[in-house]
Parts: C-alpha cells; sequence; structure tokens
C-alpha cells in the first residue's frame, strides 16, 4: 500500500463541512476531487528537504507545518490517519517563506545520501538520485503553487495520507 500525499484548498465553509463529519465523501465528492491535489510519494522527502528532519516539525520553521502540520479535523482515517487543517493564517505564513524556494534553493538542500539514510519515504538504497530530486521538485513546485494560491484567496489547506 502506498503513502499518498493530498491536500485541499479550503474556505471557511468547506472547513466547517468537513469538521462537521463525513470528511472522505466530501474530499473525494466530484467537486472537491477535482481540486485535490497529489504530490503521490514525495511527501516526505519534501518535508526532509525543507526542514532537515524527519518526522519532527520544528518550532522556528514555518515550513515543518507544510507536509505534516495541521490539526486532526475528524477521527476518519484516511488510511495513515486522519484529514489535518492548517489554518489560513499559517497557509499564508508558508507561502511568504516559500518565496525563497525556487529550484536551486530546493536542489542545494537536496541530498539523496541523506535521504536513504533517514529512511526517508520511498527513497531505496539503490534509487536513481538525479531522478528522484527530478520527482520530488516537480512535486513541491505543484504544492508551493497550490499554498500560493491558497494564501492569495484567504483560504486553509486539508492535507492528509491515503
Amino acid at each position: 500500500m502506498s503513502m499518498i500525499g493530498y491536500f485541499l484548498k479550503a474556505d471557511d465553509l468547506l472547513v466547517r463541512q468537513i469538521e462537521d463529519g463525513n470528511a472522505g465523501e466530501i474530499l473525494f465528492g466530484e467537486e472537491e476531487e477535482q481540486e485535490l491535489l497529489c504530490i503521490d510519494k514525495a511527501w516526505h522527502a519534501i518535508h526532509y528537504v525543507l526542514t532537515g528532519c524527519v518526522w519532527d516539525i520544528p518550532d522556528d520553521n514555518i515550513l515543518g507545518q507544510m507536509v505534516l502540520g495541521g490539526e486532526p479535523v475528524s477521527d476518519e482515517d484516511f488510511g495513515y490517519g486522519p484529514a489535518r487543517l492548517i489554518p489560513k493564517e499559517i497557509v499564508a505564513q508558508i507561502a511568504e517563506a516559500l518565496k525563497e524556494w525556487d529550484e536551486a534553493a530546493f536542489r542545494d538542500k537536496f541530498c539523496i545520501e541523506d535521504l536513504i539514510s533517514n529512511e526517508i519515504y520511498p527513497v531505496t538504497s539503490d534509487e536513481d538520485g538525479e531522478l528522484f530530486a527530478e520527482y520530488v521538485w516537480e512535486n513541491f513546485a505543484e504544492l508551493k503553487k497550490y499554498f500560493e494560491t491558497a494564501a492569495k484567496d484567504g483560504e486553509s489547506m486539508i492535507t492528509f495520507l491515503g
């Protein structure tokens, strides 16, 4: 079973609906599913590159909230825990911090040997570092744009692993 990272921009009404129940029904409903951003298996590598932490969310780095942050919005398990809410104020802070992360900055922090030694999902010991770096960068670039749009629109973010 794969661990896939999903993100959904959410206005206040959608957040309330998800908090009120049936998160799965809402998140995979026809309208929301079209807006759902899938970053495939790149989520853990993105978190590690941005923070240098395997699972921790550093207090001094707002980007730690981007992938593994937020608070559960319900008890519904999506395969690897509940959906989590990143409030719009935090989304705005994340988007601001992401402005300095272009491809060169990202690649500068990307080290396949570190990912392997820290057992970052889904990296294996025989991973092609350049191919994996490109895969992670492409997913990060999409996620970065998604957060920027959410911040511009004053939206929160719902995230989950499924």
